[in-house]
């Protein structure tokens, strides 16, 4: 599984996010429902921050430039609550795979041997995590805790997940919590980034929302 895990992982940590909201102005309560590249398909409230092609494409060098690891993608989507210090985001991106990776090889790795397949990516990740907090380290933002693994179904997919907390950007006392889920679909993953700040109800609420609202194809 190990070079599968690679794989999976290919461009595994370096996916920060904007730490400032751009003004909006103020819109209707609701939802908005929004479909990524045909693929994947969530719902965000429609007050939230949805960045545009030239904000992604600036948070994209900014990784770059933190990490100093070229990227090789620029996310799809990327939202967040409104206003600032925005206390949810979600980012979804999609991925080449190469050799590609099909959810029914996931499944079959899984079945044959889950613990295994845990193990590989908590190597991986113990592999190539620390440039990503040594980039963050240089704005303020530490590891919190420890990170944990799983393989667990979302929007109708397997996803292999990650899960690993850090200080917010905004402010250092509260904790942000932060889920990968990378989901192999043939030549590309899709890799969705959910995070909430720690202890806050509306955020916490908003995430499984936005969480529940997920499909993937």
């Amino acid at each position: 599984m190990m070079n599968k895990a690679r794989t999976i992982f290919s461009a595994l940590c370096f996916c920060l996010l904007a730490a400032v909201a751009l003004p909006v102005a103020a819109q209707s309560a609701g939802y908005t429902k929004l479909n990524v590249k045909g693929r994947v398909q969530l719902e965000v409230p429609s007050d939230w921050t949805i960045s545009d092609a030239e904000q992604r494409r600036r948070v994209k060098e900014f990784a770059e430039k933190v990490t100093g690891v070229a990227t090789e993608h620029v996310a799809s989507l990327s939202a967040q609550s409104y206003p600032a210090p925005s206390r949810v985001f979600v980012r979804v991106s999609f991925i080449p795979m190469e050799p590609p990776l099909t959810q029914a090889d996931v499944r079959q790795e899984v079945l044959a041997n889950k613990q295994q397949v845990l193990k590989d990516l908590a190597d991986v990740w113990r592999e190539e995590s620390p440039t990503m907090w040594a980039g963050m380290a240089k704005y303020g933002m530490k590891e919190v805790g420890r990170p944990s693994f799983a393989v667990e179904p979302i929007g109708g997919q397997t996803a292999l997940i990650i899960r690993y907390g850090r200080t917010s950007s905004a402010n250092s006392a509260e904790t942000m919590r932060v889920t990968q889920y990378h989901v192999p679909l043939g030549a590309e993953k899709a890799l969705i980034t959910l995070s909430y700040i720690e202890g806050d109800p509306q955020a916490i609420a908003a995430h499984n929302r936005l969480k529940s609202s997920i499909v993937i194809r």
